[in-house]
């Protein structure tokens, strides 16, 4: 594989008050070893076009920009970023839910976004660090570091702690390939304790990861593989 965007990763760091979307500035910028990252978002967004729910100074959205693209990378950061928030809470109660949320007690601590223009990915990632009150809608599916551990995180701790650790597990995919990945995965993204459901409200469980980055679910007793698709779950 070719130019892998493992050690130093970063070679330029943009650091925002407000922006529209992270992912958006670094696409437009069109460069791999691009760190963007803002106190808020004015158009953050989730997939499929959702919004974003984006305060400003208390939670950190960042992208990182790489080369060339990869469909894996949501999983690879995924993996990643499960990682980091783990060390920086000092616990193994972090999951990963397919396709790219970070959960805690079934509530989103994390979500991420890769968009790829140009030959070049943007890896969004929005942490909740230091909110501790939520919008109704949001109270029963958000979380945050803080409302976690009962303290505050600075951003640039946030920020250095996932760098890192996007950086170990993109040297391990291209060295070592999606194996480790896909173990690491498989580890902490199948949510066992958690009743599942497909986008069409089917009662699911979580099988396997192809080494190709699909998801394989057994619904009904019947195998099925999602590439894009999601899945919910509730307690």
């Amino acid at each position: 594989m070719k130019n892998p965007p493992c050690q130093g990763i970063i070679e330029e760091i943009v650091e925002l008050d407000v922006v529209d979307s992270t992912n958006t500035y670094a696409l437009d910028a069109g460069r791999p070893g691009l760190l963007v990252t803002a106190l808020s978002q004015s158009l953050g967004r989730g997939r499929r076009g959702r919004t974003w729910f984006s305060p400003a100074g208390e939670n950190l959205y960042m992208t990182v920009t790489l080369a060339p693209p990869e469909d894996r990378y949501p999983i690879i950061a995924g993996v990643a970023v499960r990682e980091a928030l783990a060390e920086l809470l000092d616990s193994v109660g972090v999951a990963v839910k397919w396709p790219n949320d970070i959960v805690i007690t079934g509530k989103k601590v994390c979500g991420i976004l890769c968009e790829t223009r140009g030959g070049i990915t943007a890896v969004g990632i929005g942490v909740n660090v230091n909110q501790t009150s939520w919008p109704e809608d949001l109270a029963h599916r958000a979380i945050s570091l803080m409302q976690t551990s009962h303290r505050r995180f600075s951003f640039d701790e946030v920020t250095d702690t996932v760098i890192v650790h996007l950086s170990r597990w993109l040297e391990r995919f291209f060295h070592q390939g999606f194996g480790s990945v896909r173990d690491e995965f498989l580890r902490y993204g199948l949510l066992e304790g958690y009743e599942l459901y497909t986008e069409e409200g089917e009662r699911c469980t979580i099988k396997d990861l192809d080494m190709e980055g699909r998801l394989v679910i057994d619904v009904s007793g019947s195998a099925r593989s999602l590439r894009y698709e999601t899945i919910s779950l509730s307690w």
